[in-house]
């Protein structure tokens, strides 16, 4: 009987350690999750953008010239960046100062003009008074404090028109100036309305393009585009639109206003107009895409992070984002590193990074 009962308490340890090796054996076989990159799917309003070349210019770029003859004293060095109101360069101003002291002493000899007829003037109307005076040479001393007041109001003209000059001497700008190009030299001699500095205004730059009047209908004033070059992007809004097509190649012209600094005055870019009327549908990176001989796939995740595989149809491609067609939901992340050695149900882990949803170890 002790021999039963030792043989079944061995077989049933026996039997539970077969269970436990069983289960160990099968969580050693389970595959860890796959580490992948993920990022959102989006439910957007889509339209079929057109491409079209731009120049980055600022919207003041200006030749400056001088009003009044001179030799150049001084000029701003290329690169200077000269403030609102002081000096890009400076005129030799010693014949104009020379000419402001010879109206000062014209103003002197007029006052005492005036002050000598107004005491004759004064001194006849009393004689007149008592008869001892005749109209007509009270008027000729009326005649005579007029001129002589028309004179001194000449001289003060004069005087103000060369201290005018003699400010002008010094070119300045009412904007921030970047100094561009000299088109001439400390030395030289400029005449009135010559050339003398080119300058751009760094501050208030804008995108210059030339785009399709086909594109007319779908966009409008204030409508926010993208703005690309080989190394930046930026999303700005549309300053201005000139609704005018050359007859040649059918283009018209478009502003778009950017912020200084987002890319150098003269660089190409690229600008996405829309061409098409506005409606709604899902978006995707475009490296969430999986190319197959069968079709076009996605792996999105579920709520147990578990890819599942979907085949898509792609539609109109938004930068680095494109349009897609199939059972995607928009609230679930889709797989864009490491997509290729997925299986379908496969678990997979990731870590949340702000912007990135990158592999986490």
């Amino acid at each position: 009987m002790k021999a039963l009962i030792k043989a079944a308490i061995f077989g049933l340890c026996t039997g539970s350690a077969l269970v436990v090796s069983s289960t160990v054996a099968a969580q050693e076989n389970t595959p860890a999750p796959v580490l992948v990159q993920v990022d959102e799917a989006k439910e957007q309003a889509i339209s079929q953008l057109t491409w079209v070349p731009g120049t980055i210019l600022s919207q003041t770029d200006a030749n400056l010239a001088s009003e009044v003859d001179g030799r150049i004293t001084w000029m701003a060095n290329v690169g200077d960046v000269i403030e609102a109101g002081r000096p890009l360069a400076t005129l030799d101003d010693t014949r104009l100062t020379i000419t402001l002291n010879q109206n000062k002493s014209d103003i002197a000899l007029w006052q005492s003009q005036v002050s000598l007829f107004e005491t004759r003037l004064s001194r006849f109307k009393n004689l007149q008074a008592n008869n001892n005076l005749s109209r007509g040479e009270l008027d000729t001393v009326y005649a005579d404090l007029e001129n002589a007041k028309q004179g001194l109001a000449k001289a003060e003209l004069d005087l103000a028109f060369t201290q005018y000059q003699i400010d002008q001497s010094q070119i300045k700008v009412p904007y921030t100036a970047l100094v561009v190009e000299r088109l001439k030299a400390p030395g030289e001699y400029t005449g009135v309305g010559q050339d003398l500095i080119r300058v751009v205004n760094p501050e208030n730059i804008e995108v210059q393009v030339r785009a399709p009047l086909t594109v007319l209908p779908f966009i409008k004033r204030g409508m926010p585009v993208n703005v690309h070059s080989k190394t930046h992007q930026v999303e700005e809004s549309i300053r201005a639109i000139v609704p005018v097509g050359n007859t040649n190649s059918r283009m018209m012209e478009l502003r778009i206003a950017i912020k200084s600094g987002d890319f150098p005055i003269g660089s190409a870019v690229r600008v996405a107009l829309p061409s098409s009327d506005t409606h709604n549908g899902v978006t995707i990176p475009r490296d969430a895409l999986v190319l197959r001989k069968t079709g076009t796939f996605i792996y999105q995740l579920n709520d147990n992070n578990e890819a599942q595989q979907i085949k898509v149809r792609t539609g109109v491609g938004l930068g680095e984002r494109i349009e897609v067609f199939g059972d995607v939901n928009p609230l679930q992340y889709v797989v864009v590193r490491g997509a290729e050695r997925l299986r379908a149900g496969q678990k997979v882990r990731f870590e949340e990074t702000g912007t990135t949803l990158t592999a986490k170890n």
